[in-house]
């Protein structure tokens, strides 16, 4: 892989075979590919577009995004976000809803974007 253009390199890095444990992994391997895998580069923003497509129109073609924090960031808000959504039935099982019951989704700390993703991808699942 290390003796491939890098062009051709980026091309096989954004496959959609691979998944961002993948990338990370190759990532690891040596100087080469760590800089294929670059946090801002065409890689890790291959691999946000291809798990998140709908939040692409967030961002701009000019910012510096650091895709790889990007990716992780919405990767942590959906799983806050599915932790909240299993606890819903046991803290609102009566009629009354506090009304600090959805401070948690508040205190994410994600831009709620994020969070209205993942809510969809709930939503969405087969056999939900």
């Amino acid at each position: 892989l290390t003796d491939l253009p890098g062009e051709l390199l980026e091309l096989i890095l954004c496959c959609d075979v691979l998944g961002a444990a993948d990338i990370g992994r190759v990532s690891c391997t040596c100087r080469r590919l760590r800089e294929a895998c670059q946090p801002r580069g065409k890689v890790w923003r291959e691999r946000f577009r291809l798990r998140w497509p709908s939040l692409l129109k967030y961002y701009s073609h000019t910012d510096g995004v650091s895709w790889l924090e990007e990716y992780k960031a919405r990767h942590n808000a959906g799983l806050e976000a599915q932790r909240i959504v299993a606890s819903f039935s046991k803290r609102f099982f009566s009629e009354h809803v506090p009304c600090d019951g959805f401070s948690d989704i508040e205190m994410l700390g994600c831009p709620s974007h994020f969070f209205e993703d993942e809510l969809m991808c709930i939503l969405n699942m087969e056999g939900r």
